[in-house]
């Protein structure tokens, strides 16, 4: 009788741990919606790497990583892990304090990312992108890795469907009227820099309002070494700029013919090529974003007289090319100087969120 009951002690012994084996042998289940795809070994890529910054393996695990914290629904994971600094695009730190994941990414977005696989390299020279671009991220040159942009998410707009054009008492200021510091305009902040003996260059570029008026006379002008009819300034003589046409970072001793047309608020210059769309969005062409105050406007250039207007504006053009659209965000004040009025560049941004930054202090 004992020896019985030992063995069927022992039957159901065995029994158990089969049960127990099995029940862990098989993944439990769980929404689809919460599911990464599995890891690449990227070791087995075949195809020779185009550019050797990185780390294959490195790349396709950091996506990964996005992709969790996503699939998580952790947005203090996501700004707080895989973002240094501020995002080219997408909703800047300040804006998604006291917001819900689900306030910001919308549920059809969240099921593309985490269904999306993530490639062991780059898109050529651009980064690396999940889903088509939703989110692209690179290897910073400190070696760490960043989000850079998060596309088609929910972000603050500006509120500018009524500023048309940042309008004078001369008419619309035309695209071509800007001094700016645009991805061909290093000869001029060469120029002045060596000029005025300015040690810091890039502090030049991106606080000009600091320098001018102080270290560079208003409307101080630099003669092309280039070609003798184009004059180099960083400020631009308000009633000059409707008569002569200025680009990249120059003025050019002719008149300016080009009409304005408007596009969805963004002002362009008119093509006059014929059977093409009227508006030339090759050439220079901005959108006025934000009045500024004019205390603010004044404290970007206290050596400078009363600041008459200022305006936040991105301005740029198309390249035509896989690059796309070029440009910058400013913010320009009007001043005035021995009895003329001059367009003077405060500040300058690489992308919205810095330039919402500063306006929102």
């Amino acid at each position: 009788m004992v020896q019985r009951d030992k063995i069927l002690l022992e039957k159901s012994f065995k029994n158990l741990i089969l049960a127990l084996i099995i029940i862990f042998a098989v993944p439990i289940p769980v929404k689809s919606g919460n599911q990464i795809p599995v890891r690449k070994d990227c070791s087995l890529v075949k195809k020779k790497q185009g550019y050797d910054y990185y780390d294959r393996q490195e790349a396709h695990d950091f996506g990964r990583k996005i992709q969790t914290l996503i699939a998580k629904k952790d947005i203090g994971g996501i700004y707080r892990n895989v973002l240094i600094d501020e995002l080219q695009n997408g909703p800047r730190r300040e804006f998604i304090k006291n917001k819900s994941f689900e306030q910001i990414f919308p549920k059809e977005w969240v099921n593309k990312v985490i269904k999306s696989e993530i490639d062991c390299d780059s898109i050529g020279w651009r980064g690396f992108m999940i889903s088509q671009g939703l989110i692209w991220f690179e290897r910073m040159e400190n070696g760490k890795w960043s989000i850079k942009s998060i596309n088609g998410v929910n972000q603050e707009n500006f509120d500018n469907k009524n500023l048309i054009g940042w309008k004078t008492d001369k008419g619309i200021i035309p695209p071509t009227c800007f001094p700016t510091f645009g991805n061909f305009e290093k000869p001029k902040v060469d120029l002045f820099t060596e000029e005025f003996r300015i040690t810091n260059k890039r502090k030049f570029e991106y606080s000009p309002g600091e320098y001018i008026g102080k270290t560079i006379p208003l409307g101080y002008e630099i003669k092309s070494k280039i070609s003798k009819n184009n004059v180099y300034s960083v400020t631009t003589n308000l009633d000059e700029c409707f008569k002569w046409n200025s680009e990249n970072g120059f003025v050019k001793n002719e008149k300016r013919k080009h009409e304005l047309v408007l596009v969805e608020n963004i002002i362009y210059q008119k093509n006059n090529i014929k059977d093409l769309e009227n508006h030339d969005r090759y050439k220079s062409h901005y959108e006025v974003l934000k009045k500024v105050d004019l205390s603010k406007c004044n404290k970007l250039a206290k050596q400078l007289s009363q600041c008459n207007d200022s305006y936040l504006i991105r301005i740029g053009y198309h390249s035509g090319g896989t690059i796309g659209w070029l440009g910058k965000y400013y913010i320009f004040g009007i001043f005035d100087y021995d009895n003329q009025e001059y367009i003077v560049p405060l500040k300058v941004f690489t992308n919205r969120n810095y330039a919402l930054n500063e306006i929102r202090e």
